[in-house]
This record gives structure tokens, sequence and C-alpha cells, in this order.
């Protein structure tokens, strides 16, 4: 396992109320298969795609789109006829 720098990489999150939040990555963890960000979530170093509300790597200088939720329905169902 090696740590790499994260210089400038965030993890994009959604709330429960659909808020989207950044947080900084703190490093790149490789594992010899696969390359995971780090981040603290409660005191701890843990893999972003373990904290809840994950949805993927970013630059913080991508546009800030909104994030979309994937557990959400995109658009409200019609009422039956």
């Amino acid at each position: 396992m090696s740590l790499l720098a994260a210089d400038g990489h965030v993890a994009l999150f959604v709330t429960d109320e659909g808020d989207a939040r950044r947080v900084p990555l703190v490093c790149w963890r490789d594992d010899g298969t696969s390359v995971h960000g780090m981040v603290l979530y409660r005191g701890a170093l843990r893999r972003a795609e373990h904290v809840p509300g994950f949805r993927r790597y970013a630059h913080p200088l991508e546009d800030d789109t909104p994030v979309p939720r994937r557990d959400a329905p995109s658009a409200p169902e019609p009422a039956p006829r």
C-alpha cells in the first residue's frame, strides 16, 4: 500500500436534504489493485466511497454543477387517472 498526494482534489457528497458538499481529499491510497480517495470522517481516515452520500471525485476547479441524487426520482410521478 502507498499513499499519494491528492492536492486540489475533493470528494462530492449529497446530504439527505439534497444539498451537495465537497470534502477535500487527504490523500490517494493505492492498494496495488485500485486507488481510492481518503477523507477525514468522524475523526478517522476513511475511503470516501464508504462515507454515506458519496457521489464522485472531482477537482475543485470544475464547474459547481449540482450533484444529482441517485436514489431520488428525477421528476414527480403524474397522478393516476
